[in-house]
């Protein structure tokens, strides 16, 4: 037999592994008190086969994360609510409101900080992993955070391919 097809004339279909779908309620997912918010993961690793890490974030005004690269991953960030202060490589700072999509490359410098209380994010990472470093974090089952009770440890995140950029 020969190889299998998506469609006439579009070659070889690549052999992908098996992996089942599922819905979940993001209330069901696990949250960590992580970068000065609340990191909801909506699906890792395990459940996309490596693909896309999904997250949200949740931020009181103030909160978010230092000046920072990911090595590993490139990240794409929509507004769901509220206003995010962002810094994308050499640009000055703009602003992102509800329905705003931000992408970054990785190896690019970006700095995120909730200027609106009850600021939430949704976060694609590609390729998927960085979870890992929100499971080093504390677990919770709240929805929010005061800033403070959500600190970024640095070391930590360089284990993850994640490093702090001077501003």
């Amino acid at each position: 037999m020969g190889d299998e097809t998506s469609g006439a004339g579009s070659g070889p279909r690549e052999s992908l592994p098996a992996v089942p779908a599922y819905v979940e309620r993001r209330e069901n997912c696990p949250r960590y008190v992580f970068g000065g918010g609340v990191w909801i993961v909506l699906a890792d690793k395990a459940q996309t086969s490596g693909n896309i890490t999904n997250v949200e974030s949740i931020y009181q005004r103030g909160g978010g994360l230092p000046r920072l690269i990911h090595e590993r991953e490139a990240e794409m960030a929509y507004v769901i609510s509220g206003r995010l202060r962002i810094r994308i490589g050499d640009e000055a700072e703009t602003t992102a409101e509800p329905g705003a999509m931000v992408f970054v490359p990785r190896g690019v410098a970006r700095r995120f900080t909730a200027d609106a209380d009850d600021t939430r994010v949704y976060h694609g990472f590609v390729p998927a992993g960085f979870e890992q470093l929100l499971e080093h974090s504390v677990k919770t089952e709240s929805m929010t955070a005061p800033i403070g009770d959500a600190p970024f440890d640095p070391a930590r995140a360089m284990t993850f391919g994640i490093h702090l950029v001077p501003e």
